[in-house]
């Protein structure tokens, strides 16, 4: 007897919010705000009336299931307002495509805020109806408790999801590249999850990988779908600022701070505030500035040279090197917290010669850059051997300059420097004859050091960056030993 009581009485309710929906559908021409509360208030659930995007009328019952003692609070608010911020998208949506007559599911669920700000989850049902012979959306709720938020439909949290990652994350279904990354070869598939994976997150990342390779694309890949790509991507290259000017450039100075500051000027954490700090050459840092850098990053705060007021900057770090960072922390090159501090999520990209399956995509892609807009050049089967044979030390970008230069003066032109793994010598001159003019051990090594740094050069057409790379130094190290050996 109680079952069927309950039965009823539920039976009830659901007739009396059936005979709203119906009167209020079949009498479009007069509805006021007074027949709308007689109505609406003999019933336990919540009504609510929408017209361009904002509650128009609402019960009592509605107005205290969001916790608001006075339903003329909500008049003028955005359903979206209302909502979970995980789901305002789908009912921005909902609404607007409901309003505007496209066909919908009527009953949905959905997690609503209390005005004190808990989750309570809502089952509504939605009819178009005439307000002052404009459609409007009227909808009855039923509250189904905070207990059943984990059971709202899993078609709309795949919708919010899928939503999400539209923003955020490319279609990498098209194995083939990622934004502006390309390859197919398994190497670059990890990569290409790698990216996806530290894009949703906010930590450090420190890419490792040869010359060539791709390293800033990879970076800005990161920036680019992640939540801060509407902000700063700011790229430093280490290796390339003197020493005496890396803190003004990374924390900006006074005007008056030094001779020359004529005027305030931003440094790099200015740029980056809410962006990403890309530190390429990151290994060429002193570690006088590393403490500093790592003070930056784990306060957020730092001081311009001449300036005793703190700044802040939400900036997000991401480094880049082609060296052993460890072996740097075991020969004291580098600091082991400053270490430790970017060397949160790690990506290592592959060499080209590592993933030459690829090589047919990548130089598909630069013939058809370098052709603009006409046909693209054909490359003679001979030329594509003599490609896939070659060991690529400078990788895609020496790749790109050779497919550059053949298109040029269509000649197949490698720079033939050797293999990475293969170390220079001063091919000519033995280390007796270097020796045996003085036994000075000082001298010899100065001389030998010499003729391997001139073999270097001369190998790479005096390109110091790919010289340093074959002599295994930085590039910062081999402009000094250039000026201090007078090498010409």
């Amino acid at each position: 007897m109680p079952q069927k009581l309950n039965y009823e009485k539920q039976r009830g309710k659901e007739l009396e919010m059936e005979t709203v929906e119906r009167t209020w559908a079949e009498e479009p021409f007069h509805q006021t705000e007074r027949p709308f509360r007689i109505l609406t208030e003999q019933v336990d659930q919540g009504v609510t009336l929408v017209q361009d995007g904002k509650f128009v009328l609402v019960n009592g019952v509605f107005a205290s299931m969001l916790g608001y003692t006075d339903s003329k609070q909500l008049i003028g608010k955005r359903p979206a307002e209302l909502i979970s911020t995980d789901f305002d998208q789908g009912i921005k949506e909902m609404y607007g495509s409901v309003e505007s007559g496209i066909p919908r599911e009527k009953t949905f669920r959905m997690p609503c805020l209390t005005q004190e700000g808990r989750k309570s989850c809502v089952e509504g049902h939605h009819n178009i109806i005439k307000w002052n012979n404009r459609p409007a959306i009227l909808t009855t709720f039923r509250d189904i408790g905070q207990g059943r938020l984990g059971e709202i439909p899993i078609r709309e949290e795949t919708g919010h999801l899928q939503r999400e990652n539209n923003k955020t994350i490319p279609d990498i279904s098209n194995h083939n590249r990622f934004g502006n990354i390309i390859g197919k070869s398994q190497a670059m598939q990890e990569v290409y999850d790698l990216i996806s994976k530290t894009a949703a997150s906010d930590s450090n990342v420190l890419i490792y990988g040869e010359s060539g390779t791709g390293k800033e694309l990879v970076a800005r890949a990161i920036h680019d779908t992640s939540k801060r790509r509407d902000r700063a991507f700011v790229p430093v290259n280490c290796g390339a600022i003197p020493e005496t000017l890396l803190e003004s450039e990374f924390f900006g100075h006074t005007k008056g701070a030094f001779t020359g500051a004529y005027i305030d000027k931003h440094g790099y954490l200015d740029l980056a505030h809410g962006g990403t700090l890309f530190l390429d050459e990151v290994a060429e840092l002193v570690p006088g500035m590393q403490v500093k850098l790592l003070r930056a990053i784990d306060l957020r705060e730092y001081t311009p040279v001449g300036s005793s007021k703190p700044k802040t900057s939400g900036f997000r770090v991401i480094a880049a090197t082609n060296r052993n960072l460890m072996d740097q922390v075991n020969r004291g090159l580098m600091r082991e917290d400053f270490f430790y501090r970017i060397h949160i999520i790690p990506i290592t990209l592959p060499s080209l010669r590592d993933r030459k399956e690829d090589m047919p995509l990548l130089i598909d892609h630069f013939l058809h850059l370098y052709a603009d807009g006409k046909k693209p050049t054909t490359i003679p089967e001979k030329i594509l051997d003599a490609m896939y044979n070659y060991h690529w030390p400078g990788n895609i970008r020496e790749l790109q300059n050779v497919l550059h230069r053949y298109l040029t003066v269509k000649r197949l032109d490698f720079l033939n420097f050797g293999s990475p793994n293969q170390p220079v010598r001063a091919d000519g001159v033995s280390v007796k004859k270097l020796t045996q003019q003085n036994n000075n051990l000082c001298v010899a090594i100065e001389n030998v050091e010499k003729a391997l740094i001139s073999k270097a050069l001369d190998q790479t057409h005096w390109n110091r960056t790919k010289a340093a790379l074959l002599l295994g130094i930085s590039r910062r190290a081999l402009f000094r030993k250039i000026k201090n050996l007078g090498i010409i």
